[in-house]
């Protein structure tokens, strides 16, 4: 009698995963001067993430940007297409306790500032089977996914 209660008190719902510890996180960094970095030859800026974050969550980045008088957020990684075949390139890695953020280019981006200082990032942190039932390049179309997946939202400004 109790082998057989034991056994059929057992369930299979460990097959389904389901990341609902997930806290989402949209962290806007306000004020970016990305340094040089001797050793990559790239401009950076490095936030440590506190607490760190889950193995299963994935991070995304994006970068205010002013297009005819309107701020957008556009995801990186992300070429920026410049006159005279200039290209500058934004990307980003990451891992539990932390995201670098790096420009690179194909001319020193020493002298064109306006790339490297004074940007504004917003890294927002999801659980990782949430980047394939959204449109990740929208931010707002994340930000109301998230919401409407009841998922607590955390914004922190860092400047």
């Amino acid at each position: 009698m109790v082998g057989a209660l034991t056994l059929t008190s057992c369930n299979n719902d460990d097959d389904v995963y389901v990341d609902n510890d997930t806290i989402g996180e949209n962290i806007q960094l306000n004020g970016v001067n990305l340094g040089f970095n001797t050793s990559t030859g790239r401009y950076e800026s490095l936030y440590v993430l506190d607490p760190p974050i889950f193995d299963s969550d994935v991070v995304l980045v994006y970068r205010n940007v002013i297009d005819d008088g309107f701020s957008a957020w556009q995801l990186i990684p992300r070429t920026l297409y410049l006159d005279g075949g200039d290209e500058v390139d934004y990307d980003f890695n990451f891992t539990t306790t932390d995201v670098l953020i790096y420009a690179d280019a194909n001319f020193d981006l020493a002298l064109a500032p306006q790339f490297i200082s004074n940007q504004s990032f917003r890294i927002v942190i999801v659980p990782a089977y949430f980047v394939n039932s959204v449109d990740t390049n929208n931010y707002d179309a994340v930000m109301s996914a998230l919401e409407a997946e009841g998922r607590e939202l955390q914004f922190i400004d860092v400047k």
